[in-house]
């Protein structure tokens, strides 16, 4: 016999208004109506894609996997009833958990169901609250929110809704059906809110019309409180009209009628000049008229900028050289000078990535210092001609639009480390730290062409593309040939076969990191200040060997030295997220973004902290602020539909997972929000490409999708797959709150000890 299974499912449950005092009555009435009422049901159960489960006297079952096609299968069975039907069908529909045996279908899902049927007026077709925000946005099927109910064997209240058209009856809510909240329900119905809040925009309007009317012609001290007199003593009489009265097809109308029950009329068409389109219009009117002046006049007379003073970014240095192939020399000189003034803790210097985002973009330097939050700019230019190298510098202070210091150096090649040194020194002179300018630390310094070609693959490789990290590599290595005791280049190579694994997937990802971590320890046994190397080790041993306790003493070691490095921020914010610190991790997070204002991965990588903490929204405006960086980003949108998902915004969801711009991701996230939408053959399909392409990348998210959908079994033996190709994502499942209905099985905790998490 088939083993009992787990789905999500919409359930319809009907049965025949007076039955039992009919079947006492006339037997053979009553028997004749039940027979009616099977040929009206089970053939319109079937054309809406449903199964027609079972049938209990006068009442009967069917499943759907879509909500929408059980409500438009209920809508034309009541309207065939209407007219074939000698008596009155109740209807309700709840889309929930059930668990299907053979032909049955049993649990909460059908017990919500059943009890909803029992309220119904006959008739009538109450629905639950999953299957309204299942069909919402459907223009052809409204329905009205009555309240709060409490059912019978059902331990919550199920917030109830009525299905609103032609034929169907105005509820009758006079008997005890033991509902609450009605008099917000009749508000919402009634399009009361909207005419207040619409009436509160227009209201403040009028009041900015006044204040703007002032400035034109004499008006009398007394007009704006005699203004506002009037305008509240309107108020309530609005608010009457709007309980009372609405507009249809027919003129307007009681909202207590049969007419403003089948009104086929929208929210804002029922209530005139309280459209979306309108009220948005007066706002954004308002905005232009009250707050835009208001901040023009502030940052006219703001002479301060509110960013610290001992804030800085160093842009690349432009290439003019006459063949203009030295742009990867500019950059390395920036960045070194960059890396140098990270060590100072008074100063704020933004990181590399954000600094280089204006690159070759016409953009002005207080343009670029208000997007970074900077007072201060440095930039400068490089020319190589031979093996003579003349750069110019120059700082700039924002806020006074003044040069602090210029300089030009004439100087060899090997002579580029001393160069740099002097420049930093020179901005910590000029920037009037306490710091003594001798105590910054001294560039290491390596053969000039070896340097040449670090500086070369460091340019491929921070374009993070398939090719640049091919051919980065292979330039690495030849400086490495000449000059194997310069430090960062172990720590180039590290990152190289990092990013190839973990960003890029051309790489094996276990082979990668041992290199990886190869290189970094390489590069420590250098230079036992790189806080970049430990950094590296840090989230190799974080997300990849899984040793927690390594982990922590790298991030330990690399903040000893400093905490200006976004790498190591970024580091130590992912272990405190993943173990359940999410203030500490949120912190963390926002320090990185201060450091990297313009960057999609902190942004990110924020999101899932705020998503594991449980502040969704928050966790919806950080990765849409991610987007705004980079609206193209793989899985950017997956990251959205996740959230969605988890907001019970299902139609949204699958919305953001049709934007998904990477095939992969946009697979995975249509399978779990149309699982979410309970259309299962659509789910299925999307998800059976993503296992066929993706069996080892994507084995955690295939994990996930399975978890959601209560397919317990299919979820271990995937994160077991996940464990075994030792999938990066799986650090975050003890907090991961899709993993959440798995946390009481035995296999959760066998899962957890094979990768080492410390015991509670």
């Amino acid at each position: 016999m088939p083993e009992p299974t787990r789905q999500l499912a919409a359930i319809m449950f009907t049965d025949i208004v007076g039955y039992t005092a009919l079947m006492g009555k006339d037997s053979n009435k009553a028997l004749e109506l039940i027979r009616i009422s099977k040929e009206i049901q089970k053939p319109l159960v079937e054309k809406h894609n449903g199964r027609w489960l079972k049938e209990m006297g006068d009442g009967s079952l069917s499943s759907f996997n879509s909500a929408l096609d059980a409500v438009n299968c209920s809508i034309e069975i009541q309207e065939s009833a209407r007219a074939k039907l000698d008596g009155k069908l109740r209807i309700g529909i709840h889309l929930g958990d059930v668990t299907v045996e053979e032909d049955d279908v049993y649990g909460d899902g059908v017990n919500v169901a059943s009890r909803l049927e029992s309220i119904a007026d006959p008739g009538g077709i109450y629905i639950s609250d999953a299957i309204e925000k299942a069909i919402r946005g459907q223009a052809d099927v409204q329905a009205k929110l009555l309240g709060e109910v409490s059912l019978k064997n059902v331990d919550y209240g199920v917030k109830t809704y009525a299905l609103q058209g032609v034929g169907l009856p105005v509820p009758d809510l006079e008997e005890e059906k033991q509902i609450s909240g009605r008099f917000v329900a009749e508000l919402q119905r009634r399009g009361v809110l909207r005419v207040g809040v619409a009436y509160v925009v227009m209201t403040l309007l009028l009041i900015l019309l006044h204040r703007e009317a002032a400035s034109w012609i004499t008006l009398s001290d007394w007009s704006l409180p005699a203004l506002i007199v009037v305008l509240i003593s309107i108020f309530p009489i609005a608010m009457f009209l709007a309980w009372n009265y609405e507009r249809s097809p027919e003129g307007f109308v009681r909202t207590t009628s049969q007419q403003s029950w089948q009104n086929p009329y929208t929210a804002s068409q029922r209530k005139p000049l309280t459209s979306n389109f309108i009220i948005v219009g007066l706002i954004l009117v308002i905005i232009v008229m009250y707050i835009y002046p208001r901040y023009l006049s502030s940052k006219e007379a703001d002479t301060e900028v509110t960013f610290d003073d001992k804030s800085i970014a160093v842009l690349p240095f432009v290439d003019m050289s006459p063949e203009g192939d030295q742009e990867y020399l500019g950059d390395g000189l920036a960045e070194g000078i960059l890396n140098l003034l990270t060590k100072i803790p008074e100063l704020n210097v933004i990181s590399r990535t954000s600094a280089f985002s204006f690159k070759g973009q016409n953009v002005n330097i207080p343009t670029i210092a208000q997007k970074l939050g900077v007072n201060h700019i440095l930039e400068g230019s490089v020319q190589k001609s031979g093996e003579t190298v003349r750069i110019t510098v120059q700082l700039i202070e924002v806020r006074s639009d003044k040069h602090l210091w210029s300089e030009t150096w004439d100087r060899n090649i090997s002579d580029i480390f001393v160069t740099q040194d002097e420049i930093a020194n020179a901005v910590i002179s000029s920037l009037k730290l306490t710091l003594l300018k001798d105590a910054i630390p001294k560039t290491s310094k390596t053969d000039p062409e070896a340097y040449a070609l670090y500086l070369q693959a460091k340019h491929l490789a921070e374009q993070k593309s398939v090719e640049g990290i091919i051919k980065a590599e292979e330039i690495i290595k030849q400086s490495l040939a000449i000059d194997s005791t310069y430090a960062p280049s172990w720590n180039l190579l590290g990152r190289i076969f990092y990013l190839a694994a973990n960003n890029l997937g051309i790489k094996p990802v276990i082979m990668s990191m041992e290199i990886a971590r190869t290189a970094a320890q390489k590069s420590l046994a250098l230079d036992n200040d790189n806080v970049s190397a430990y950094a590296m080790l840090a989230d190799i041993a974080l997300m990849f060997d899984w040793d927690f306790r390594a982990a922590d003493e790298y991030i330990k070691k690399a903040f000893n030295l400093g905490q200006g490095n976004e790498e190591i921020t970024i580091v130590a914010a992912n272990f405190a997220r993943n173990f359940g610190k999410f203030d500490e991790s949120i912190r963390l997070y926002e320090k990185a973004i201060k450091m990297n204002p313009v960057s999609y991965g902190n942004y990110s990588d924020l999101r899932l902290a705020y998503l594991m903490a449980g502040r969704l929204d928050e966790a919806i405006n950080t990765m849409q602020k991610a987007l705004s960086f980079n609206p193209n980003a793989a899985s950017g949108h997956t990251r959205l539909a996740e959230i969605l998902v988890l907001q019970g915004k299902f139609d949204k969801a699958l919305t953001e997972a049709e934007k998904e711009t990477d095939e992969g991701w946009s697979w995975y996230a249509r399978s779990l929000a149309l699982s979410a939408l309970g259309r299962y053959d659509e789910a299925n399909d999307f998800l059976s490409r993503f296992v066929d392409v993706y069996p080892q990348n994507g084995a955690f998210q295939i994990a996930i999708v399975y978890s959601f959908r209560g397919e317990t079994d299919k979820a271990f033996e995937w994160l077991e797959l996940a464990y075994e190709y030792h999938d990066a994502g799986l650090i975050q499942i003890l907090h991961f709150p899709f993993f959440r209905p798995l946390h009481k099985d035995p296999r959760w905790n066998t899962l957890l000890d094979k990768m080492g998490f410390p015991k509670d």
